[in-house]
This record gives C-alpha cells, sequence and structure tokens, in this order.
C-alpha cells in the first residue's frame, strides 16, 4: 500500500515538476536565459552557420569559417531586451572579425562590432586604452584621451575604427552657385550620400518611378542629417496606390526636398524606400555629393530602351560587385583595367590603387557596388569628409596615417581559444517569425585563402526581472 502511494505520488510530482520547469523558461523570472551552444551540435536556440559554400563541415567542436558573410539563426522563445552574444574562436590571419545584427531586410543592413581586430592588435605603434577607446600613436604623443581631445592632431592623420573623430571638415575657399546639375542615373532603393553647404540653400528634386515589382507599399522618405545626427529636415512621398507585385510601373514622380538657413557643414541625406522604387535622376546645385557604403545602378527596364549604365567615380583601393540577372551581366572597366561579372549573385572584387581619382564605367547598370570609400558621378561632384577609415585593407605603414583612433576592446584568451562578445538592443534587430538574423563578417577572407574557426557562439538573453 505505501509503495502505491509512493508510485502515486511520483507520477502526480513529475508534470508538476515539469510544468514548473516549463513555466519558468517561458516566464524567465531572474531575467536571465542563457543557451550556451558548440558549433555543429543541434540547438533550439540557434542555428548552424550558413551558407554551406562557405564553411567547413564541423569537426572536433569546431567549424571553419572560409567565405564571406557567414550568418545564423537565433530563435529566441519569447520577447527579449537585449542579447549578448559569446563567441569562441581562432583567428591566425583574418584582418578584422566583425558580428552583426540584421536590422532592416530590404535592403539587408547589419549592425555590426568587432570580435577581433588584428591591425589594432599587432600593431608596434604605442596603444592607450581607455573606457573600451583605443589610442594608437605612431610616435608617442599624448597620455591620454583627453589630452587627445583638447589638442586633436589634423584629421587627415587619423584613421577611425567604429568611432567618430569630431573635429569639423571645412572646404577653403568654397563659393556657392546657382548653377544645376543632374546626377543622370538609375539608382535603386536605399541610398546614402554626403553635400556640402555653406552661405545657400540645400535643394534636391528627386524623380522617381515605383515599378511594384515586389508585393507592399513603397513609401519614400528623403531626411537630412547635419554633423550631429540631428535630423534637419525631411521630404515624404506616400505609395502610389499599388501594393502588388504586378509589375505595372507608374509615371514618373517628382519629390522636393529644400532647407534655408542651414550653418556651414557636412550633411548626410538618407533617400530610404525600397527596392521596387528606381530614382532616375536628381537635380541640385550643390556642388559636392558623394554616395558612401553602397550604390545600387538598377536596370532600366520599363525606362530606357537601351540600358545607359552609369559613370563614377572613386578614390577607394578596392569595391565589391555584384548583379542579381543574367541580364546584369556585363565588363566594367577603368582607365587601368576591366573586371567581368560573368554571373548572377557572385561577388567580384575590383582592386584600384587609391592614389588617384578612378574613372568607373558601368555600361548597362544592375549593379550593386559595396566600398569603403566614396563614390561621385563626376570629377568635379568627389569630396572626402569622412576621416581615414581603418579597414581590413588599409596598410599603416604606407598610408599617412599618425593616430588610430577605435572604439575596440581586444578579446581575451581562454586556454587556446579567443573570446569576444557582442551586446545587441533587440528592439533594432529586424525579427521575422520570432528569428533574429546574425552575421560574421570577414573581408578579405578569401582573397587571403584564410579561414576563421569558430569553436562556441553562446548567448545570454535579458528581459525583466520577474
Amino acid at each position: 500500500m505505501m509503495f502505491t502511494r509512493l508510485f502515486q505520488c511520483v507520477i502526480v510530482t513529475i508534470p508538476i515538476l515539469l510544468f514548473g520547469w516549463l513555466l519558468t523558461q517561458w516566464l524567465v523570472p531572474s531575467g536571465v536565459f542563457f543557451v550556451s551552444h558548440i558549433v555543429g551540435e543541434e540547438s533550439p536556440f540557434i542555428d548552424e552557420l550558413q551558407p554551406g559554400t562557405r564553411v567547413i563541415a564541423p569537426q572536433d567542436g569546431a567549424q571553419s569559417i572560409v567565405g564571406d558573410p557567414v550568418f545564423f539563426f537565433v530563435h529566441p522563445h519569447r520577447d527579449f531586451e537585449r542579447i549578448v552574444l559569446e563567441v569562441w574562436f581562432q583567428n591566425a590571419s583574418v584582418p578584422i572579425v566583425e558580428l552583426g545584427a540584421l536590422v532592416t531586410s530590404h535592403p539587408e543592413s547589419y549592425e555590426l562590432f568587432p570580435l577581433q581586430n588584428r591591425l589594432i592588435d599587432e600593431s608596434s605603434w604605442s596603444r592607450l586604452d581607455e573606457d573600451g577607446m583605443v589610442l594608437l600613436q605612431r610616435e608617442k604623443t599624448y597620455d591620454s584621451l583627453a589630452d587627445f581631445f583638447a589638442d586633436p592632431p589634423l584629421r587627415d592623420s587619423v584613421a577611425t575604427y567604429r568611432t567618430t573623430f569630431d573635429v569639423p571638415y571645412r572646404l577653403a575657399n568654397y563659393q556657392p552657385t546657382s548653377s544645376v546639375q543632374t546626377i543622370d542615373a538609375s539608382l535603386r532603393g536605399h541610398q546614402e550620400f554626403k553635400t556640402y553647404i555653406k552661405n545657400e540653400t540645400l535643394n534636391f528634386t528627386f524623380h522617381y518611378m515605383d515599378m511594384n515589382r515586389d508585393d507592399g507599399a513603397d513609401v519614400v522618405r528623403v531626411t537630412v542629417f547635419n554633423e550631429a545626427g540631428q535630423p534637419v529636415v525631411e521630404a515624404r512621398a506616400d505609395d502610389d496606390g499599388d501594393a502588388a507585385d504586378d509589375a505595372i510601373a507608374t509615371g514618373m514622380e517628382t519629390l522636393e526636398l529644400t532647407a534655408s538657413g542651414l550653418p556651414e557643414g557636412v550633411y548626410k541625406v538618407v533617400m530610404d524606400t525600397t527596392r521596387d522604387v528606381f530614382f532616375r535622376s536628381i537635380k541640385t546645385s550643390q556642388q559636392k555629393i558623394v554616395f558612401s557604403g553602397s550604390v545600387f545602378i538598377g536596370d532600366e527596364i520599363g525606362y530606357h530602351e537601351v540600358p545607359q549604365g552609369a559613370v563614377l567615380y572613386t578614390e577607394s583601393n578596392r569595391l565589391r560587385l555584384q548583379t542579381r540577372h543574367a541580364e546584369g551581366v556585363q565588363t566594367i572597366s577603368t582607365e587601368t583595367t576591366t573586371l567581368e561579372i560573368l554571373e548572377p549573385y557572385v561577388w567580384y572584387v575590383l582592386s584600384l590603387d587609391g592614389q588617384d581619382l578612378d574613372r568607373i564605367e558601368i555600361p548597362t547598370g544592375d549593379v550593386e557596388i559595396v566600398t569603403d570609400g566614396k563614390l561621385a558621378f563626376s570629377p568635379s561632384q568627389y569630396f572626402n569628409p569622412d576621416p581615414i577609415t581603418l579597414s581590413a585593407y588599409t596598410d599603416l605603414d604606407d598610408a599617412h596615417i599618425d593616430y588610430v583612433l577605435a572604439q575596440y576592446s581586444s578579446p581575451r584568451q581562454e586556454g587556446d581559444w579567443l573570446v569576444a562578445d557582442v551586446s545587441f538592443d533587440t528592439q533594432k534587430i529586424s525579427t521575422e517569425d520570432s528569428t533574429w538574423k546574425f552575421s560574421f563578417s570577414t573581408p578579405g577572407i578569401e582573397e587571403l585563402d584564410a579561414s576563421l574557426l569558430v569553436h562556441a557562439i553562446n548567448a545570454w538573453m535579458y528581459r525583466e526581472k520577474l
């Protein structure tokens, strides 16, 4: 009888304990949910590294990344306010390794944070670390970051990494003009550029078409930001009323953007919209206009019978280009070299000397261009208002750089592994089907025939404590 009662008690207790455990997992009363994940092992919360063409099959609890980029998905089981990802890895030859979270899907954009910067870690320059900031000095001049900011060096002698160097850029002898110039190129979707204003009215006229190739509304919003990153003016146009993917293009639409009384300085203009919107031309009296990050030269189907492509100018020493359609296969040419884009969805690298302004001819358009430098549509429009950015391709010994200012902390050593962690605000992360997408950025990994060995990806997810 006692045994029967004991057995019944166990039968009743097990589901109660199981329910209690599941309830605790869901409620997370401590406010912290931890996931430990060894690469190659199955996990309900962290997926395997993808795509398979850029990684080598896991072996002995580690996996090699051999291409760029490589991504993985995290599946939170409920809402969290913050996630900290801890990566255990080995890196013998990749210059810069970063981890990013997807923040926008159309186009895909990631907020990247450093895991390791070997250019900084292996530099022989004098190094100063303060509160998550690093200052490298070719010749030691400053004893603290306070001294550096109190009496900063010339801005052209400073390279930055994941931070800003707030010494205003000013163009000597700049004079405004009323002459209107036109950027006559098809720009697809989201774009960003910088311009210079002094004693003049900022004015842009955007002519665009909604091609309605994708489902959903296509709002066009153009916002101007000052040197402090504050929005100063915005122009907006609602969807054309056709949110279907019927490929019925609208006629030419116009969006006007003006602002007077702006103080002298560099202004960033963000053209925020979907890939359905093609900006066919931009008219302005502003003299200086440079695009940064990426430029998407769209196709001209439904606009020009014969594609006219585009001509760009840059001082960058490296551009990555791809097309998404067979019609975009073409030969990109410069004054000294050519690049064959042979098939869609393959990134090709165009290497330049970066010493002078190079002319790049794109004969048929339909090409995405990604660069750390600047791109202009005419030589006279080109200027570079930003300090030098420390990238995987920067040679500090050859560059006219005496200082590196970085927001960066070196990874710690745990046995044979380097360990770095990155914190993300989940309110900024794009969420689809209760899933977050993260990506490893390892520029130059293919060109250097290098690899990154990943052992573990651990996660701490935070929410308000009950």
